[in-house]
């Protein structure tokens, strides 16, 4: 039994970034790009934070950390935010 993936939604803001991106490191984009659509098909591969990010998940891509929450009643994957694991917990 096939389930269809979850919608994705990506907010202006963060689209920018994904752009810029494009731009400065197209390996990095195309690796970002992959793990959304991966997400989207498998909401649950994220570890699930806890405390203040309690709600959200994350997955890293390399040296990089993917913020997002699964919005159940919507089907819908919402990303949040794309941060170097180094600046990543302090954001929230």
């Amino acid at each position: 039994m096939n389930e269809k993936p979850y919608n994705i939604e990506i907010p202006d803001r963060l689209q920018k970034v994904f752009d810029k991106l494009k731009s400065r490191n197209i390996s990095l984009h195309r690796a970002v790009m992959k793990k959304i659509l991966q997400t989207a098909e498998n909401p649950g591969i994220g570890k699930p934070m806890r405390n203040v990010l309690k709600g959200k998940r994350r997955v890293h891509i390399g040296h990089f950390v993917l913020f997002y929450t699964i919005e159940e009643d919507k089907h819908r994957v919402v990303f949040l935010k794309f941060l170097h694991h180094d600046d990543a917990y302090r954001m929230f």
